[in-house]
């Protein structure tokens, strides 16, 4: 008969019933509309989350496979292509149209560079 040892909880296989569950303090920080202390966002707030601009210099146009060279801004209504800003402010005009409320871009730095969109506060 073999003899069983026991095995550390990092070796043995995952059993799901085993787990904790979700911890609700991080479903209360990603679950938008289940926090209280923040407003619905409004229409504007909503259309203008919908974009991004994102920075592509020509190293990152060849790895995305973009065979027309295509490098510079590019502004996204959610994953669909929507225009070839020239410069900064004019990816702000084209989303303050769209969204008839002023905004203002929030620079974020990964793989690539890009900007989020978000409706300025009334001053």
């Amino acid at each position: 008969m073999p003899v069983r040892t026991h095995q550390p909880a990092w070796l043995r296989p995952y059993d799901p019933a085993d787990s904790p569950g979700p911890i609700p303090s991080v479903i209360a920080r990603f679950r938008r509309h289940g926090r209280q202390d923040e407003p619905t966002p409004t229409e504007a707030e909503r259309e203008a989350s919908r974009y991004t601009v994102v920075l592509v210099p020509p190293e990152a146009a060849v790895a995305l496979g973009d065979d027309r060279g295509e490098v510079g801004l590019q502004l996204f209504r959610d994953t669909d292509w929507d225009h070839y800003p020239a410069h900064l402010d004019e990816a702000v005009k084209l989303i303050e149209e769209a969204c008839g409320e002023r905004v203002a871009l929030v620079e974020h730095r990964s793989d690539l560079t890009y900007w989020t969109a978000h409706v300025r506060p009334n001053d």
